[in-house]
Formats: C-alpha cells, sequence, structure tokens
C-alpha cells in the first residue's frame, strides 16, 4: 500500500536537519533509538546505492538513484539527532551497548530455540566488543562507561502488529513536512521550489514505473489488506 509518493519525499537541505539530543540529559532509551534508526536508514541507502548500478535496465537504475538519493536525506535527518558533542569513545562505547541491547531484546523475545541460539551467539560477541570498548573509553576518554551508558538494559523490543498504526499515520498525517527543525502540514514556498527544481518539469523514474506496471498488468502493484487506502487521493486508479 502506497504511502507519500516518492517524488514528494525530496527536502531542502536545511530542512532535513533536526534538532540533537543533549548527551547529558537525554534519556539512556532515546540515545539508543536515534543510533537504531539512524543505522537502518544507512543500510537502506547503502542498498539502493550499491545495487541500483548492477541494474542493465536505465529505468531500474534511475528508480535506485531515486530512492538512495531520498535515503541520503534520511541518513542525514536522523543522524542529526545525536549530539554533535560527543566523543569519538563515547559513542564507540555507546554503539557497542546499543548492539547488546538489540541481540538482548531479539534474543528474549525470540520463540525458535534454533533461532535464539542465533541470537544468543550474536550477543556474546556483542557483550566482548562492548568490553573492548569499555576499556578503550577508559584509556583514552578518561571517564568510567557507567558516566554515559544506562545502569541497566531498557525493556527489550518487541516487534507488534502495526497495520493500524501506520493507516493511521497515514490518515492524519501524510501531509506533513519540516521547516527548519518543526513540522507542518501544509507544503511551504521552499518545499515546492525544492521539487520544481529536482524533477524539472519531468516525470520522475518512480511514477514512470507505476505508470508502466499499469499499462502491462491492468493493475496496481499493492496489497491492502485492511480495506480500502485511508487516503482517497491514494486510492488504486480505476
Amino acid at each position: 500500500m502506497p504511502g507519500r509518493p516518492t517524488l514528494l519525499h525530496h527536502r531542502h537541505p536545511i530542512d532535513n536537519v533536526r534538532d540533537p539530543y543533549d548527551k547529558n540529559t537525554v534519556d539512556p532509551l532515546s540515545r539508543l533509538h536515534a543510533l537504531t534508526i539512524m543505522a537502518a536508514e544507512q543500510q537502506t541507502m547503502n542498498f539502493y546505492m550499491n545495487v541500483g548500478p548492477t541494474y542493465m535496465e536505465p529505468i531500474a537504475r534511475q528508480l535506485y538513484q531515486e530512492i538512495g538519493l531520498i535515503e541520503e536525506e534520511h541518513v542525514t535527518h536522523y543522524e542529526s539527532l545525536v549530539d554533535p558533542g560527543e566523543t569519538w569513545w563515547e559513542q564507540l562505547v555507546t554503539h557497542e551497548y546499543n548492539e547488546c541491547y538489540l541481540y538482548h531484546s531479539f534474543m528474549e523475545t525470540e520463540s525458535d530455540p534454533r533461532i535464539k541460539a542465533i541470537w544468543e551467539l550474536h550477543l556474546n560477541m556483542e557483550l566482548e566488543h562492548l568490553r573492548i570498548a569499555a576499556d578503550l573509553f577508559r584509556r583514552h576518554d578518561g571517564r568510567d562507561p557507567e558516566q554515559v551508558l544506562a545502569p541497566q538494559l531498557p525493556k527489550p523490543v518487541t516487534f507488534e502488529p502495526n497495520k493500524a498504526y501506520l493507516r493511521e499515520l497515514l490518515e492524519t498525517q501524510i501531509d506533513f513536512t519540516t521547516i527548519g527543525t518543526g513540522y507542518v502540514q501544509d507544503m511551504h514556498e521552499r518545499f515546492e521550489r525544492l521539487q520544481e527544481q529536482i524533477h524539472g518539469g519531468e516525470k520522475p523514474p518512480s511514477e514512470i514505473v507505476i505508470d508502466d506496471n499499469r499499462s502491462k498488468s491492468g493493475r496496481e502493484y499493492r496489497l491492502e489488506t485492511e480495506g480500502p487506502h485511508p487516503v482517497p487521493k491514494l486510492r488504486a486508479a480505476e
């Protein structure tokens, strides 16, 4: 089911940067969440930018380039949440702590014993990485890791049904965008001007692919198991 059309994802660089958390007052869980979503976006960007050039068809390369550039904006968006005043050693020990937190979460919530053992194996690896990072932190940053890390792991990350939640977000927030570090519901002038500069009046690859598929198959590529799209303008074309 489509979300905001890809051609409307680009934002002015100024509008992609957020206010960072304060490393001295941030909730430890917020720090971990920022690292997790930044890493996820980085992996997504790497996928599109690395795989895209391997396609033979020009439209496929163009589509992956379009999405890759958007993912690069997302990396900037989430990376800017991290306090730029953190030292490299502080970032290292927090990074390793976050990996332990995620593997611990997967291990604790996994029901399949065979898969649970895999998560446990990787958790043990990350615990050793964390031990080494903590030693480096003491040696080079001159502090104890306990001064920057949460005293205990937060509650495990859990995977929950989210279709209803995502449908609500689409229905209530699909027109939101950013201006500076704030959010607005209407597309502002800078946003619209940037779209004109990027697309130059031409149809972007993402829309060409949708049109080509519709003309060949007679339908749109979507699966709406929970009913019609909550946003009328994004419902399947008749």
